[in-house]
């Protein structure tokens, strides 16, 4: 089973920059942000998985990924409200 390791560095960096921009610029209502941020990387996770136009698997790594960024997003989140 091939994961397509390029494709979910990317969909994981996207989850990084949106964290990382909402953890950063957004001072209320920060929880809006972050289910943006979250539905903006799973909306680029299935786009990403869809262009590999390979059947097996695809729901493993299309919830690998996604697990993966709503991880990424709330580590981020932590730590920026213990540095605030």
């Amino acid at each position: 089973m091939s994961w397509h390791l390029p494709r979910l560095i990317i969909a994981w960096g996207v989850a990084v920059v949106f964290g990382v921009l909402v953890t950063v610029l957004v001072d209320g209502a920060r929880f809006q942000w972050l289910t943006l941020a979250v539905g903006v990387s799973t909306l680029v996770t299935f786009a990403l998985q869809l262009g590999t136009a390979q059947r097996e698997g695809f729901i493993s790594r299309l919830a690998f990924s996604i697990a993966g960024s709503v991880v990424i997003i709330a580590v981020i989140d932590i730590f920026g409200t213990l540095i605030r």
